[in-house]
């Protein structure tokens, strides 16, 4: 016997999930709705890949762990309640929890590749800075530090707020600014000493 959908049981056709707020849609994605969780994937996907492309600047690495963003978000949405906050900030937390792991376990792949040279492992991390300006920019952005990568990605690419920022990270916004300030500073230093001179003090 065919289950009736998640939405329509509720009294929410699938056409009418686009115009649901981010509190109405969490309650049907809790729900397990198929229509929610497509329009929730609709909604931020771009965003999430872009957050874990900026952290580490692979293509094909940041489609597949924001794929999995998603398998974790659907996995743990019984236990995520609507506050106020974006659903977008959720994900974010997530997609950071990701990245970081994603991290740690290359950090450790990479310490048993004894075969290949260092330098060649830091050419490899080194390639995608040769690209254009851009990819200067990306390389810059992934030597800062966990939380200053954060506050740089989610203010000036994905243009939220230091208020924002905040909730995303569950900092106060002194701390967020001072995070922002330290971040541009060796970003400006960094792509100084590489003759870009886009970074203005």
């Amino acid at each position: 016997m065919k289950r009736s959908h998640p939405a329509q049981a509720d009294g929410v056709p699938p056409a009418a999930i686009a115009d649901l707020s981010d509190e109405q849609l969490t309650g049907e994605a809790r729900a397990l709705s198929e229509a929610a969780w497509s329009e929730i994937y609709r909604r931020h996907a771009q965003q999430v890949y872009a957050y874990i492309y900026f952290r580490l600047g692979d293509q094909t690495t940041a489609e597949d762990l924001a794929a999995d963003v998603f398998v974790k978000a659907l996995a743990g949405i019984g236990g995520y309640s609507y506050r106020g906050t974006p659903l977008l900030a959720w994900l974010y937390r997530i997609a950071h929890n990701v990245t970081v792991d994603y991290r740690k376990a290359a950090a450790r792949r990479a310490q048993h590749q004894s075969a290949e040279p260092p330098e060649d492992i830091e050419e490899q991390h080194d390639a995608l800075g040769a690209f254009d300006a851009r990819q200067d920019m990306l390389g810059a952005i992934r030597a800062l530090t966990e939380d200053q990568q954060q506050v740089v990605i989610l203010r000036f690419y994905h243009e939220m707020s230091n208020a924002q920022v905040s909730k995303v990270m569950g900092k106060p916004e002194g701390a967020v600014k001072a995070l922002q300030t330290r971040a541009l500073r060796s970003l400006r230093r960094a792509l100084t000493e590489r003759g870009d001179g886009r970074i203005s003090a």
